[in-house]
């Protein structure tokens, strides 16, 4: 009689035990595909998104001309600061806009939830162009609140891209 250590292995034995892990394999590999496409559905989501954010358009636009203004936007952001601009008011509340906008997008990739890939391709210059002028402002908010962590998810996404910079792609 043989003892159950030296069981022999039928060939049906063996079959069903690679069918079995095979299922696995696939099931695996089934879920991995799942989460990528549905990541890159939810990347495309917010990308569509953003295009007709009529706020976060304006936003960008105020940004911009602020920064090539004579205006220190780091001032602004000491509410007692008056720096005699015409709807100065609604200028911050742009520019908190747009960071607040950059830093949950920055949250999200994070967690996994957005494609980096795709926000990178397309978003690229517009976040590190956003942080390169935004930073003054950033910086007063830190200063302002005591508080070192306002907008560190933005500003640890715009750094990032910049260490890797997009790569011009080569035309055929």
């Amino acid at each position: 009689m043989t003892e159950p250590a030296q069981v022999v292995w039928t060939m049906p034995e063996l079959v069903r035990t690679a069918v079995m892990a095979l299922a696995v394999l696939v099931a695996v590999v089934s879920v991995v595909s799942a989460r990528n496409t549905a990541k890159k559905k939810q990347t495309a989501d917010l990308l569509f998104a953003v295009r007709s954010d009529d706020r976060l358009i304006e936003a960008s636009r105020a940004l911009k001309e602020l920064h090539h203004s004579d205006n220190n936007i780091r001032l602004w952001a000491d509410p007692e600061h008056d720096c005699k601009i015409h709807n100065q008011e609604a200028q911050i509340q742009n520019i908190r806009y747009i960071l607040n906008h950059y830093e949950r997008l920055s949250v999200g990739l994070q967690a996994g939830i957005y494609h980096e890939g795709m926000l990178k391709k397309s978003q690229f210059t517009i976040i590190t162009r956003t942080y390169e002028w935004a930073k003054p402002f950033m910086e007063g908010v830190r200063e302002k609140t005591n508080s070192p962590t306002a907008f560190q998810e933005f500003e640890w996404l715009a750094k990032r891209w910049s260490k890797r910079r997009l790569s011009a792609r080569k035309t055929p």
